[in-house]
Order: structure tokens, then sequence, then C-alpha cells
């Protein structure tokens, strides 16, 4: 076996090993601290959200885990190896057909828009738990663990906590894994230990009997939240559901009035699917508004054809470069392209081969740009280069390439197109220490080069 492949192999059974560990131990959580029957949890299958997002996350890789970790779980519960063998199958099919059901359905795993989260939320209730839930109290019948007669009503026990852990759980985990790298500790366990005690507070030393007043007690935070970050707000709401849940199962506060066991679970189920959904549906919303106005910005300021920057960034971007030379003494080259003979490509060929033109002189521009420097597109056939920290005979041997590489010729849609174009250079401090300064006289230069006959460069 080659060393990649070991080294894949050695991931992948990691991610396995890590799935079966993290299942078992939410698995022993949900049964030991949060409120359940003799053999389903009724509440919330902490589990079942984790594998659920583990199989969106990292497909097929998990199966394995959720497997292992559902008969151990199952095991150690019922004592009976057919019915624990039986059940992780089960469960493992289903994260199977989440991973194909959501992907075929070109759902996003990182819920970026409403669709996303709606489509989650269906798969889970609609496909995913009555598959769990019939056929896993099916198993549990064939193999004694419970009488035929229980299946109907176990299955909808089942149902009810597997679809709590999963809308609970998956959420948080999807948004926690795409926005790893802008999560803060401290802010993560401030949003999980906060509700809890604000919660612990709320039931243990006042006595609300009513939901909604319930819900306008901890939802406003979660909401605000949710605007400014879902992800955290996300933990919040988590925190505050779990913390519920196990005060119920102790018997303590709101859902642990003088009703029964199931109908104090029907309550908080009420409540937490409320806050659940609520934060999650008005935080989408306003990550959808805020990626349509940057997409708003973008456009503003970046050319939809070829995605350079455009006219609209070009002061901030020749400022740059005037700072630099100011604070660095760093030379840059404002070097202002005018393509010769477009118009006629245009004219002859028809707009789209015109397109296709301008994508390739940009494409062949840039194989001879380093990373600081910059293109922007601030015409229809105009493009400025800004080329930083220039030294010695480097810029002159750039522009050279440069023009070589864009009048070879291009085979656009079985049309062969030849084109050239004229560049003026200004030198920045030398020619200028303002953007309109140093525009100028580019753009002088640009036309002289024009005038001596096209296809060159001139130096102001």
């Amino acid at each position: 076996m080659k060393r990649t492949e070991q080294t894949n192999f050695f991931n992948d059974l990691m991610i396995a090993l890590f799935m079966a560990l993290l299942y078992n131990i939410t698995g022993m959580i949900s049964t030991t601290l949060l409120s359940q029957t003799s053999i389903v949890v009724v509440s919330a299958f902490i589990p079942e959200g984790v594998a659920l997002a583990g199989a969106l996350i990292y497909g097929y890789k998990v199966l394995p885990g959720i497997f292992i970790g559902q008969l151990l779980l199952a095991q150690f519960a019922w004592s009976n190896s057919l019915a624990a063998i039986g059940v992780a199958f089960i469960n493992t099919f289903e994260a199977y057909i989440a991973y194909k059901i959501f992907y075929k359905l070109e759902l996003n795993r990182e819920l970026k828009q409403l669709r996303d989260i709606i489509g989650l939320v269906l798969i889970i209730t609609l496909i995913l738990q009555p598959i769990s839930a019939i056929f896993g109290n099916y198993i549990l019948a064939f193999t004694s663990v419970i009488s035929f007669d229980d299946i109907w009503h176990n299955a909808i026990l089942w149902w009810t906590g597997n679809v709590m852990g999963q809308i609970l759980i998956a959420p948080m985990l999807l948004l926690i894994y795409a926005h790893k790298q802008e999560i803060k500790l401290h802010y993560v366990l401030l949003a999980i230990i906060a509700p809890l005690v604000y919660v612990y507070i709320l039931q243990t030393y006042f006595t609300i009997n009513n939901i909604s007043l319930l819900l306008l007690l901890t939802l406003p935070v979660s909401i605000y939240m949710a605007i400014k970050n879902l992800t955290y707000a996300m933990l919040v709401s988590v925190s505050i559901s779990i913390g519920y849940t196990y005060l119920t199962h102790l018997d303590i506060g709101t859902f642990a009035q003088d009703q029964s066991p199931i109908d104090n679970i029907i309550h908080l189920n009420f409540f937490i699917l409320n806050h659940i959904l609520l934060v999650l549906i008005i935080g989408i919303l306003f990550k959808d508004k805020e990626h349509a106005i940057n997409e708003l910005k973008s456009m503003a300021h970046y050319d939809y054809l070829t995605g350079l920057p455009n006219r609209h960034l070009l002061r901030e971007k020749i400022q740059h470069a005037v700072i630099m030379a100011k604070d660095y003494h760093q030379k840059s080259a404002i070097c202002y392209i005018d393509l010769d003979g477009f118009k006629d490509v245009n004219d002859v060929y028809g707009h789209h081969i015109g397109d296709e033109t301008l994508k390739t002189v940009v494409s062949r521009i840039k194989l001879y740009m380093k990373p600081s420097d910059t293109l922007l597109r601030i015409g229809g056939d105009e493009f400025l280069l800004i080329v930083s920290e220039i030294r010695d005979d480097e810029l002159d041997e750039t522009l050279n390439e440069l023009l070589e590489s864009v009048r070879k010729p291009m085979h656009i849609d079985n049309k062969t197109i030849s084109i050239s174009f004229s560049v003026g250079v200004s030198i920045c401090p030398k020619h200028g220490s303002t953007v309109k300064e140093l525009m100028s006289v580019a753009d002088n230069a640009m036309y002289v080069a024009k005038e001596k006959g096209k296809n060159q460069i001139h130096y102001a």
C-alpha cells in the first residue's frame, strides 16, 4: 500500500472510530440524563443528530462508526445481540439515506438558504425517522425485546426522540463545521454555560407555567444572536434546550408539572422545536439578506464578465501604490492598457466572441502577474495593470512578454482571433503622488503608443 493510501486509510479509520466513540458517549448521556422510557429516549436522542451531521460532512467514512457506536449502545441497553445488530444496521442505513437524499436535492450543508433548513427538517421528519422508528421497533418485536402490541406506541416515541435529537444537534454541528475557522473557544464556552445558568435560575427560583411566557423570556436573546452570528445562537439554543430537558428529567420546572410524563415531554418538545426552528429560520433569513447585499456590493465593484475589480476600486488600488511608495519607498507602475482592434472583433464575429476574447486576454495577462500586482477592467476594452515593487528592467521585460502573449492567435468557437494592445506607463512616485496625476500621465502615454503604430509600450 502506498504512503498516500496508508494515510487516507488511517484518516478514514480515525474518523470512523471517533464517530463510534462520540455516538456511544452521547447515547449514554441521552439515556442516562434525559427523559426516557425503558426502550427509547422520548425527549432528544443526541447521537442521531451527531450521526446525521457526520454523514453530511464525511459521507460514507462515518458509516462504520455509526454502526459500531449504535451496536455497543444497544447491546448495553438490551443485552440482546440480534436486536443490537438489527438496530445498528437500521441507523447506519438511515445515515446513508440522509447523505444520498440531501445531496441529490442539491442542499447545502452550510445551511446558507432557507431551502437548506426546510429540506433538512423534511428529510428528518418524513423520511429518516419513519424508516428508523418503524423498522427499528419491528426488529425489537421480532427479537422479543418488546411485544408486537407495543410496536406503534414505541415507534411514535422513537420517532419523537430521534427527530428532536437530529433537529436539535445536526444544524448546530453543521454550522460549527462550516465556520470552524471563525469560532472562538471563549465565546463557545460562554454560549454554553451562560444559558444553562439562566435556565437553572428561571426554573428553580420562579414558577412559570405558561410556555409562551417561557419562550418570551428565552427567545429574544437567541434571535438577536442569530441575526449577528447564527452559529453561536444555535449553541445558545441547544444549551437552553438541553438544560430544560435535564431539569424535566429531574422533575424540576415548567415541564415537570402535575401531568403525565409523556404530556410533559410533548410540551417540552413543542418548546424546543419552536425555539430551535425560529432561531434557525430568522438567522438564515438574515444570512441570506447579508449575502445578497454582499453580492450587490461585489457587482458594484467587480466586473461581471472577467471578475476583475472595476473602476469603482481604481482609486483605492492606486492610492495603495502611493502609500507604499511614500512609506516603504517602493516604486509601482500604472499601466494603462487599451486593446487594438477590439471593436472589429465585435463587429465581425459578434459580442459573444468579443466577450470570450476579453476573458482570454485577461487569463494571459494574469500569467505574468505577481501576487501583489493588480489588474482592473476600467472600460469596454481598457484595463489598468498596477505592477508593484518594480526593479530595474523587470517592468519592461514583463510588459514585452505580455505583448507577445496577447498577440498570439486565439482559437475561440472555431474562429481564429488576432489582437494586440497598446500600453502607456506612469511610475509612482516619479510621475505623481495622486490618483488623478498618475492616471492622467498613463492615459496620455497610452495615446502616444497608439499614435506610434499600436502594439507597443510607451513610458511617460
